[in-house]
């Protein structure tokens, strides 16, 4: 077995025929992320001249990463040390301060209540990572950004027509669907002057949630990167054309993914979400497409995850994943690296408090000069 570099034709061939290929191990999302002003390297092994193994790994800032990778057989021990033991050298080769890896793999399936129903062992996993040097970042129920830990997954596989998918779907989402589709247009965009409306719709659910917000650029470079591997669906409402939501959704040969979304909130109650939802499902059943993944959300399966209270209306699964394995490449550089981190934090969180005081204090000013003029007024009276 031979650790090599890869040309992006090779690398997107290999990894676009591999179970284990998905959005971000793909060769586009190496051009995206170097737009991004990140390193991106294809790297993989090959075994009497056939690639066995890939890899998108990324890297800024000293920190090296392979998110929702690498691409290859997760059953396979001998390949994964192998593969393993090349990165870490690549990475110390190439400067790195620490190497994270995420695999692709489950931990396990579960119904929307949480139950599990399958259990993978990965013992053999967290073993090869733990003789490598390997610490294991442990479970989570949050989002992370990094790569995914908590998924939603609807399996098209066993529907004979689009009137069983819907049927699958609880009562109230069909009772909205029903209410709210007549009053919305559900377009593809097709001019990239129209990202604007995208890129407007998802940044009002972002606010809303307290989440920053991408520029226009990033959509335009994902229409720009990723072809017709990418859709930008908009809903619009039809009494005045205004933009009501929308979706940035990917295609790869093992699943379609809804990526991210987003809805005006002034518009927030005719439903549209639900609406691209189905209209998704209908448009992925239609094409023969069996898995649809609606990408990140908390692990966490109370009754204020609104996030999974929303996505299990379409008769999801929810798949966990492994998560992170991290490598310190370089402690005295890590350990500066954090103390550089904690003091940004706390800068920030003094910030925080500052302008909490200020905004109270405003606040109460105001308050209190609107009481004044008030006394005042009864005074003239």
């Amino acid at each position: 077995m031979k650790f090599v570099e890869l040309n992006e034709a090779e690398y997107r061939k290999f990894e676009q025929k591999n179970p284990y290929g998905n959005l971000y191990q793909m060769a586009e999302r190496a051009a995206l992320r170097r737009r991004m002003g990140w390193h991106a390297h294809l790297l993989g092994v090959k075994e009497d001249n056939k690639i066995i193994a890939g890899c998108l790994v990324l890297s800024k800032d000293g920190m090296m990463m392979v998110p929702m990778g690498g691409v290859l057989d997760w059953e396979n021990e001998k390949v994964i040390d192998f593969w393993l033991k090349n990165l870490l050298d690549y990475a110390k080769e190439h400067g790195a301060i620490t190497l994270e890896v995420f695999p692709p793999i489950r931990l396990t399936v579960r119904d929307v209540s949480g139950e599990v129903l399958e259990d993978f062992n990965r013992d053999m996993v967290y073993r090869v990572f733990d003789k490598n040097g390997f610490e294991y970042e442990g479970k989570t129920t949050a989002i992370e950004n990094k790569a995914n830990r908590w998924v939603t997954v609807k399996d098209l596989s066993g529907f004979a027509t689009i009137d069983e998918v819907r049927a699958s779907y609880k009562k109230n989402v069909r009772n909205k669907l029903r209410k709210c589709t007549p009053d919305l247009d559900i377009i593809e965009v097709s001019d990239k002057n129209d990202l604007k409306d995208i890129a407007f719709a998802i940044e009002g659910s972002n606010e809303k949630n307290g989440v920053k917000s991408r520029n226009l650029s990033y959509y335009e470079d994902i229409w720009e990167i990723f072809g017709d591997q990418v859709h930008f669906m908009l809903a619009r409402n039809k009494e005045n054309g205004d933009a009501v939501a929308g979706r940035v959704i990917f295609d790869h040969p093992n699943e379609t993914v809804s990526f991210i979304s987003g809805t005006v909130q002034k518009y927030r109650r005719m439903n549209a979400m639900t609406v691209l939802q189905d209209d998704l499902l209908t448009k992925c059943f239609e094409k023969g497409i069996k898995r649809v993944n609606f990408y990140g959300m908390e692990g966490d399966f109370s009754e204020n995850n609104h996030l999974l209270e929303f996505k299990s209306g379409f008769g999801v699964k929810v798949e966990e994943y492994i998560g992170g394995f991290k490598y310190i490449v370089d402690a005295k550089a890590y350990q500066k690296q954090e103390m550089k981190r904690l003091i940004r934090g706390a800068g920030s969180k003094i910030k925080r408090s500052i302008l909490t005081v200020v905004k109270t204090t405003t606040s109460r000013q105001t308050k209190i000069t609107r009481k004044v003029i008030a006394k005042g007024s009864e005074v003239k009276k």
